[in-house]
């Protein structure tokens, strides 16, 4: 992808694959020259701090795309690790460089990819966002930051929140991490993206309990809008 309206950041040095490959998600020696994976980087506690595309772009560099307005916090959280590490990390986003396919914020809501931001960093186990669906995830790697609370889940079954695509009635476009309530004003809850789509509505992914996706109506930002389920391609099981 192209980093227009994204950020890129930059590990160079002959320890950065194996330095990520203990802090993230998806298993590194996947990697090759025409392969592009995802992943996420976690908080001890299995909460997603940021999700990111990787290539290599030599055998001692690695680009990662995320969104921009996590870029400061990603290389905050990856630089308290790399302390006893030969790498070296670097905000790119200022460079023209290619991650992947193109996708515009659109296409990537409506293909059910999630976009942690500023707003919404450190409050999401990655199974809440659907990245054991997306391959973000690999169950077999070694250890990683995280790593206990994302297996618990899969193999115990313990995820109660995932997250769905939803179609919103109102032309103002929510913004990342606000919640969602009934009603009767129980947080059912939280935008991740939001979209304003051709016809001027707004489609948007949130993370719902699995028991309150049976609603024709939400309340956002005191306001009562009616709210249609749509389809992800992909199933959530």
């Amino acid at each position: 992808m192209s980093n227009t309206n994204r950020g890129l950041i930059e590990l160079r040095g002959q320890d950065s694959i194996k330095f990520l490959q203990g802090q993230v998600s998806c298993d590194l020696h996947k990697l090759s020259d025409d392969k592009v994976i995802r992943g996420c980087h976690c908080t001890p506690k299995g909460r997603v701090i940021f999700l990111f595309s990787i290539i290599a772009k030599d055998n001692d560099c690695l680009i990662l795309e995320t969104h921009p307005s996590i870029v400061d916090t990603a290389i905050a959280s990856l630089e308290k690790y790399a302390v006893f590490f030969k790498t070296e990390i670097t905000d790119m986003s200022d460079q023209t460089l290619a991650v992947g396919a193109k996708l515009n914020s659109l296409d990537r809501l409506r293909a059910g990819m999630a976009d942690i931001t500023s707003e919404t960093t450190d409050q999401f186990i990655p199974q809440m966002l659907n990245l054991d669906l997306l391959d973000f995830i690999s169950f077999k790697k070694g250890c990683y930051t995280g790593q206990e609370v994302v297996a618990r889940a899969h193999y115990l079954g313990a995820v109660k929140r995932r997250m769905y695509l939803l179609a919103l009635a109102t032309d103002s476009v929510p913004a990342s991490g606000q919640t969602l309530s009934n009603l009767e004003g129980k947080q059912l809850g939280t935008i991740v993206n939001a979209e304003a789509n051709e016809q001027g509505q707004v489609e948007a992914l949130a993370v719902l309990s699995t028991s309150s996706t049976e609603i024709n109506t939400v309340v956002l930002d005191q306001t009562e809008i009616s709210v249609e389920l749509l389809n992800l391609p992909y199933e959530l099981g």
